[in-house]
C-alpha cells in the first residue's frame, strides 16, 4: 500500500481515469454510471473505492482524478475521507483532487484541509443531484 502520486505512470492516450473515493457504494455507482453516460471525445474510465490506500499489488493506469464524496449526515463517511487524504499525494492537489458533499445544503468549510489558522485550504462542491432518474442526494 502506498501513497498515491499523479505522475508515477505513463498516461495513456485519449483515456482519463478518475477515482470515486466514498463509504456509499449505490452513490459511487450512480454516480460513475451518470459519468460514464456523458458523451465525450476521449475514453473515460472510473474506479470505485471505499477508502485509500489502494492496494500496491494491483496493475492499474494512472488516476487523473480523484473525487471525495462526503455524505454529511453521516460522520463515520468524513472520517473515512479524513484518514484517506493521508495516502494521496501533496501533488495531487494542484487540480487534481475534489471533495464532493451531499446531504446537505450549506457548508462554509468542512474540517479536511485546513491551515492552523484555521482558513480552508480546500473547496468542497455541494451537490443535491437531480433529474435524469437520480433521487436527491
Amino acid at each position: 500500500m502506498s501513497v498515491l502520486k499523479p505522475l508515477d505512470k505513463l498516461p495513456a492516450l485519449n483515456t482519463a481515469t478518475g477515482l470515486l473515493v466514498g463509504t456509499e457504494d449505490a452513490l459511487l455507482q450512480q454516480l460513475a454510471d451518470s459519468m460514464l453516460k456523458e458523451d465525450c471525445a476521449s475514453e473515460l474510465r472510473v474506479h470505485l473505492a471505499k477508502s485509500l490506500p489502494l492496494p500496491s499489488n494491483v496493475n492499474r493506469p494512472r488516476i487523473d482524478l480523484i473525487v471525495f464524496v462526503i455524505n454529511l449526515h453521516s460522520k463515520y463517511s468524513l472520517q473515512h475521507v479524513q484518514e484517506s487524504l493521508r495516502h494521496v499525494d501533496a501533488s495531487f492537489f494542484l487540480g487534481r483532487v475534489c471533495f464532493l458533499s451531499t446531504g446537505g445544503t450549506y457548508v462554509t468549510c468542512l474540517p479536511l484541509l485546513t491551515e492552523p489558522g484555521g482558513q480552508c485550504l480546500a473547496q468542497v462542491t455541494l451537490a443535491e443531484l437531480r433529474g435524469a432518474g437520480l433521487p436527491v442526494l
